[in-house]
């Protein structure tokens, strides 16, 4: 997959799963604004791309503001771009419903899907002027499969699922297209956080959801991004990539079966 001479965006990618997808891309010849709102750890991850040899800068950015946004896209046309765009950018959040505030809903809802339309919608434009590109937006599991405490990240992630397919028809005369990422439980800073506050059997709990018997990495996760920004997915539009470990093809998919008695 080869992504020389080409510029991406990743929204979201000083750290995690945004910064998987960085790499990747970089790794694969592209040019890679990383963009982020943490200005520590963005110079961070600039620099470790930078020290691994490859091209890449960053832009503070936070994708709920329109002038920010379209500030990252411009700088992005100045260099000849954006051929590809990861609107990665997203928000922890976990909570049961009456204990969700509007406040909790009109933030997740801001970051995760405000900051995906404004994104998308400062790229398409230059998209056209290039004859064609690729986004790729982030939604989840979640999307598919509910879990107590994250019906607000269910919401969100199937309301960008839902935008992604959007995008995909009213663009793909452009020889744009928009796929969705689906990552399930991925070995970021977040999940790491989580798992520190719970007990160990129910983080095993979690390992055993996965068909694999683990959870992911953020390389993984930056490989199917890569498949999805590079003509290697030219035919790929509308659609929804899980990269969840069989999470989502089953319940309890590492489990010893269920003995059924036959009489």
């Amino acid at each position: 997959m080869d992504m020389a001479g080409k510029v991406s965006v990743v929204t979201g990618a000083a750290q995690g799963n945004g910064l998987g997808i960085a790499a990747a891309l970089a790794g694969a010849g592209s040019h890679v604004l990383l963009a982020d709102i943490n200005a520590g750890q963005l110079e961070r991850a600039v620099a470790s791309l930078r020290q691994a040899g490859h091209s890449a800068e960053g832009v503070i950015c936070d994708v709920t503001d329109e002038e920010a946004v379209e500030n990252l896209m411009a700088r992005a046309e100045e260099l000849g771009g954006p051929h590809a765009l990861v609107a990665q950018a997203g928000l922890d959040f976990s909570d049961l419903i009456p204990d969700t505030s509007l406040a909790d809903w009109n933030r997740i809802f801001a970051v995760d899907m405000a900051g995906t339309f404004l994104c998308v919608r400062a790229a398409i434009p230059r998209m056209v002027k290039l004859g064609g590109g690729s986004i790729v937006t982030m939604s989840g599991t979640y999307a598919w499969v509910a879990e107590p405490g994250h019906a607000l990240h269910a919401a969100v992630k199937g309301a960008i699922l839902s935008f992604t397919r959007g995008v995909a028809v009213e663009w793909g005369h452009e020889k744009i297209r928009c796929n969705a990422l689906m990552p399930g439980w991925i070995n970021t800073p977040m999940v790491k956080s989580t798992f520190v506050e719970r007990p160990t059997d129910q983080v095993d709990d979690v390992v055993k959801w996965h068909a694999l018997g683990r959870i992911g990495e953020t390389g993984e996760v930056g490989q199917l991004a890569l498949f999805l920004a590079s003509e290697a997915s030219s035919f790929c539009t509308g659609a929804a990539f899980a990269i969840d470990g069989g999470q989502s093809a089953g319940v309890n998919s590492f489990q010893k079966p269920i003995t059924v008695s036959h009489r």
